[in-house]
C-alpha cells in the first residue's frame, strides 16, 4: 500500500471528526499534518446544557494538557498562526441543538466559550427541526429560525449533515450566511451505502453551493460505496462525482472520524436514547487505506496521480474550508 507523501507539508483541514479528546487522536493529527479539525466536542449527541459545559471542560483542559499538539481556533487567523506554528487548530462545535434547550441567550453564551458551529438537528425530532430519520420532516420551527438569526448574528456555521431535506433546505433560505454540510456524501453515487438517509440529494447540494456553502466528503464506512471495502480509487471517484454536482470550490473533507470512541459513544449515536430501537454496535472498521487521521494525506496522494492541479488538490485538502470559515466565522 502506498504510504502518505512527505514531500509537501499542505494546509489540511477536516470538517468534522466526533472522535474522543485524548492525546492519542492528537498524535495522529500531528503525524498526518492536520492543519486544522472542526470537533463535535459534545460528550453525547444528547447533550444537554450541564453536560455540554462539562464537554466543554474536557476541552480546555485538554488544551492546556497537550499544548505541543492542539490549540483552540476562534477564527481564521488562530487556524493560520497555529498551524504555522505545528500544531493543529481545533474548531470546536455541537452536533444538536440540544444543549440550548429552550434559550435563545444560551447561542450567544456558547459563542462566548468557543463553540463555532452548531448542527440543527441530529437524527430524530428536535426543536429547532428535523432530522433524517423523521418519516415528517416538517422544517425548522420559529425557534430554529431563531437560532439560526443568532448564528447568522455571531458568525457561527449552520450545519445540516444529519438533517432531513425540507430541514436542511428551510436552512439554506433563512440562513444570511452560507451553510454547510459538514460530512456526507452524495446519494446520488453511494445510493447503496449502509445509512442512505445520511446522504444528500443532488438539489441540496446544489442549493448549498450556489449560496457559497461547503460540502464535507466523509470516511465513516456507513456512508460509503462498498462500505469498509471500498478503496481509495473508489473514493476519490465519489469526489470527483461530487465536484461535479458543488463545484470545485465548495468541496472539502468531512472524515466524520471516531476513531477512539467508546462502545456507548457508538451505541447512542446509532439508536439515540428517544427511541428502544436496536442497532448493531460496534466499532466501525476503517477501509484499509484510512485506519487513523494520519492516513489522510493518502488522499492528496491519489489526486495527484490523476493529474489534479496542485491548486485544486490544495483546496479540497484544506484552503477551501479555510475560505469559507472566513467568510462565515471571520
Amino acid at each position: 500500500m502506498t504510504k502518505p507523501t512527505t514531500a509537501k507539508r499542505r494546509f489540511i483541514i477536516d470538517g468534522m471528526q466526533a472522535d474522543e479528546c485524548d492525546s492519542e487522536v492528537f498524535e495522529e493529527w500531528s503525524k498526518g499534518g492536520i492543519s486544522c479539525v472542526h470537533i463535535t466536542c459534545m460528550n453525547y449527541t444528547f447533550d444537554n446544557t450541564r453536560e455540554a459545559i462539562s464537554a466543554l471542560s474536557r476541552w480546555r483542559r485538554a488544551f492546556n494538557d497537550y499544548s505541543n499538539l492542539i490549540a483552540p481556533a476562534w477564527g481564521v487567523g488562530d487556524v493560520e498562526r497555529i498551524a504555522a506554528e505545528g500544531k493543529t487548530a481545533v474548531i470546536l462545535g455541537f452536533q444538536n441543538t440540544l444543549p440550548l434547550e429552550d434559550d435563545l441567550s444560551l447561542v450567544e453564551i456558547f459563542y462566548d466559550l468557543g463553540i463555532r458551529c452548531i448542527q440543527m438537528s441530529y437524527n430524530h425530532q428536535g426543536q429547532a427541526g428535523s432530522g433524517c430519520l423523521e418519516p415528517n420532516d416538517s422544517g425548522l420551527s420559529l425557534y430554529g429560525k431563531r437560532i439560526v438569526g443568532e448564528m447568522n448574528r455571531l458568525g457561527m456555521i449552520v450545519d445540516v449533515s444529519h438533517c432531513g431535506i425540507k430541514t436542511s433546505m428551510d436552512c439554506v433560505e433563512n440562513s444570511t450566511m452560507p451553510i454547510a454540510v459538514t460530512h456526507s456524501n452524495s446519494l446520488s453515487f453511494s445510493a447503496n451505502a449502509e445509512l442512505p438517509h445520511r446522504l444528500k440529494s443532488n438539489e441540496l447540494m446544489r442549493a448549498v453551493a450556489e449560496r457559497g456553502g461547503m460540502f464535507g466528503m466523509v470516511l465513516f464506512p456507513a456512508m460509503l460505496p462498498g462500505g469498509t471495502s471500498c478503496t481509495l480509487e473508489g473514493f476519490v471517484d465519489l469526489v470527483e462525482h461530487t465536484a461535479q454536482i458543488v463545484g470545485s470550490e465548495g468541496l472539502g473533507l468531512g472524515t466524520d472520524f471516531v476513531w477512539r470512541r467508546p462502545l456507548s459513544y457508538i451505541r447512542q449515536v446509532r439508536t439515540g436514547r428517544s427511541t428502544f430501537d436496536s442497532a448493531p454496535v460496534i466499532p466501525p472498521a476503517w477501509p484499509e487505506w484510512m485506519k487513523t487521521p494520519a492516513d489522510i494525506p493518502r488522499i492528496a496522494d491519489e489526486l495527484a496521480r490523476r493529474n489534479w492541479s496542485e491548486h485544486d488538490i490544495d483546496n479540497f485538502m484544506g484552503k477551501n474550508w479555510l475560505r469559507y470559515y472566513q467568510r462565515v466565522i471571520g
